[in-house]
């Protein structure tokens, strides 16, 4: 029993040690100071601020329409009234797929990093 755990303990240290040092030596020769990296950090940072901006919102248009639908099936008698509930319900959920949609499309593709490296 205590074989095994000495050899996960050291498997263990193994893998740690590999991944801590394996990125830093894949950025080792890349300058992070460059002004090309630092104008696509923070274009990459702005795309993926309004990335989240967008999800959050449709989240909570989501979460709007599901709750409105929650109270009025609770304040419903007929099945005439919780159908048509459901049917509010799910043309939210459309409208807010579709501006989500649309935003995302207005957003455009994620930026991409410059390469100085040649093409072979």
């Amino acid at each position: 029993m205590k074989r095994i755990t000495s050899r996960s303990l050291i498997a263990l240290g193994v893998v740690v040690a590999l991944g801590l040092s394996t990125p830093g030596l894949a950025f080792a020769g890349s300058g992070p100071g460059s002004a090309s990296q630092k104008a696509f950090n923070q274009e990459l940072a702005a795309f993926l601020s309004s990335r989240q901006a967008i999800q959050s919102t449709f989240q909570s248009s989501v979460s709007t329409a599901r709750a409105t639908y929650f109270s009025a099936l609770s304040q419903s008698a007929s099945s005439a009234q919780r159908s048509a509930a459901r049917q509010a319900m799910e043309t939210a959920i459309i409208q807010a797929a579709a501006a989500r949609s649309a935003a995302l499309t207005a957003l455009g593709n994620r930026p991409v990093k410059f390469s100085t490296q040649r093409l072979k």
